[in-house]
């Protein structure tokens, strides 16, 4: 069967269906902190958010944030997210949803492209799915929330 998908910027009306990806991506999210976030993030022409419909429902998300790099010259695109509807995996939502922002990426004057994504037995499979897109396993990366200034 052969799936009418529909790649196009993402609007508010989305949010609802936003949230349940961001559930199915294994970050609980109620519409609230969506909808915040949301205005966040198109208010900086930084960002793109480039969504996948199928019959009326968005079932694939791609977050896009452009920047400069310290090491390397060129702008350079990270995907911050990327998510197919449980439902839909498989059917080529996801390699859609990658040429697309590739796409997007040659018409904003970027250079390079990059993501992360988490090293847990879960991932695998979309590990595999990026090295078949071309893209090159990298460096580890870490995090931590930051701590107020200490006096002594």
């Amino acid at each position: 069967m052969s799936l009418d998908v529909t790649i196009r910027n993402s609007s508010p009306e989305d949010l609802q269906d936003m949230v349940i990806l961001m559930d199915q991506l294994g970050y609980p999210t109620t519409y609230a902190e969506m909808k915040e976030r949301y205005s966040h993030i198109t208010a900086d022409s930084n960002f793109a958010t480039l969504v996948a419909e199928v019959r009326g429902r968005v079932v694939g998300l791609i977050g896009l944030q452009t920047s400069y790099l310290y090491e390397k010259n060129g702008r350079h695109c990270r995907i911050m997210a990327l998510i197919v509807h449980d439902h839909f995996r498989g059917t080529g939502i996801g390699r859609q949803l990658i040429l697309e922002a590739e796409q997007w990426a040659a018409t904003h004057g970027v250079d390079s492209l990059s993501l992360n994504s988490g090293n847990r037995p879960d991932r695998e499979a979309a590990h595999k799915f990026y090295q078949q897109l071309g893209f090159t396993a990298g460096s580890t990366g870490f995090s931590k929330k930051p701590q107020a200034l200490q006096h002594n």
